[in-house]
């Protein structure tokens, strides 16, 4: 027979979302003994360690409780916040009501992490090496959007992780699989999260956290003593590297990026998911209509960056160089990314827009931005001023050689 304090840290447990093997793993015990202490709690033994009955923490447990939902787990931080509140008692408390909680998040997460559909999806960025080109050689990344419900997967490539492209292939990633889920997971991307405070609070990207209002979603971070959390995205990753990339060759990003949309709608839609042993087409099908609509327009991202023109009328973004209207060479210009477009402004208006070049050392030209018509080099700022002068024939006065005379005093 189990003492009581391990038939009530089992309640705990399943109560926080542990299933039945969790809980028998975690506390060394057969299931069928744990499933019969679940059915049965009156068998809960009147002897052993008993939890204190109304002790000093019982009015602060439901605080607790949202703390720990938002993934605050340090006692001690915890305690301070609650000695805030009027809590008079020890941090002996505290910590042994953090015990069982922590062994259930550590052994379970199986309720939580088997989402119902339209509620979760998870993001993660996955590393797949080089791309080697004319513009030598430069990073190759995997943006995955998993749902949790189906594991239906949006994958696209990126040659980086910065915020811009991030907030695109979202955006992307919503359109291709029919929605938006009500929240997403991610890890500690910084162009997602910038850390957390003293109270062990998660300090959002601000642009991440208006782009996540604007389309309806709430941000979670994986937490602490919650690592099954993470599995769906990165089993995704795995899968992708595994059954798409390897042994893969590819004529350019362009080849490859088509290779990978025939792969996911022949390959990785059709498959029967090893997890949920279904198929992932099906699942999706039925995930769909629980997804919030994205019907909106793009984020209003517009990051704002200066750059000096150059004498010949080009400006420098990324490794690559886009030209500016002449007579604008060698002032000062507002640059704006606005999804795949880069945006080049002067004197509060657009002067230019090109189209983003990918890679690096690569030039996008407008043939009206250097007509001849408007080849006028104005002087470089800070430059010396030079002045040249042109000198005509002089004119000269004709007089009579008497005027020369009186002058002279005489005769000439």
């Amino acid at each position: 027979m189990l003492r009581g304090e391990e038939v009530r840290e089992i309640q705990e447990m399943y109560r926080q979302g542990a299933s039945i093997r969790a809980i028998s793993e975690a506390l060394h015990c057969d299931r069928k003994t744990v499933r019969r202490y679940l059915e049965t709690p009156e068998r809960v033994p009147t002897y052993g360690p008993r939890p204190p009955r109304g002790s000093k923490l019982d009015p602060f447990l439901p605080y607790l409780d949202r703390r720990l939902r938002e993934g605050v787990w340090n006692a001690q931080v915890l305690l301070r916040e609650l000695r805030q509140q009027g809590y008079t008692g020890g941090y002996t408390l505290v910590k042994d009501y953090l015990q069982p909680q922590r062994r259930a998040a550590r052994a379970g997460a199986v309720r939580r992490f088997e989402t119902p559909p339209g509620r979760q999806a998870q993001v993660d960025w996955g590393d797949l090496g080089h791309e080697e080109g004319p513009e030598g050689r430069l990073k190759l990344y995997a943006f995955v959007l998993t749902l949790g419900y189906s594991r239906a997967m949006f994958v696209d490539l990126a040659a980086d992780q910065q915020l811009g492209t991030l907030l695109a292939l979202h955006e992307a990633g919503f359109a291709a699989l029919g929605g938006v889920p009500q929240e997403i997971l991610y890890d500690r991307m910084k162009t997602v999260v910038l850390g957390v405070d003293e109270r062990d609070e998660v300090r959002w990207h601000p642009v991440f956290r208006d782009f996540a209002r604007y389309w309806g979603f709430t941000p979670r971070l994986c937490r602490a003593y919650r690592p099954q959390t993470k599995g769906k995205v990165e089993s995704g990753v795995r899968y992708l590297r595994q059954s798409f990339l390897c042994g893969r060759t590819a004529a350019s990003r362009e080849d490859l990026r088509q290779q990978l949309r025939t792969w996911l709608t022949e390959v990785a839609f059709p498959r029967v998911h090893g997890t949920t042993h279904r198929v992932v087409r099906e699942a999706w099908e039925e995930e769909r209509p629980y997804l919030q609509p994205a019907r909106q327009p793009p984020f209003p991202y517009a990051p704002e960056l200066t750059r000096q023109v150059s004498r010949d009328a080009y400006v420098s973004y990324q490794g690559n160089r886009y030209s500016v209207p002449f007579a604008l060479a060698g002032r000062t210009v507002t640059l704006r990314r606005v999804g795949g477009t880069l945006e080049l402004w002067s004197d509060g208006a657009r002067q230019a827009c090109h189209a983003l070049l990918e890679g690096k050392h690569q030039t996008r030209t407008v043939p009206e931005h250097h007509a001849p018509a408007t080849l006028s080099i104005p002087e470089r700022p800070g430059g010396k001023a030079r002045l040249t002068l042109r000198v005509g024939d002089p004119e000269v006065e004709v007089r009579p050689l008497d005027a020369y005379e009186r002058l002279a005093g005489g005769p000439v």
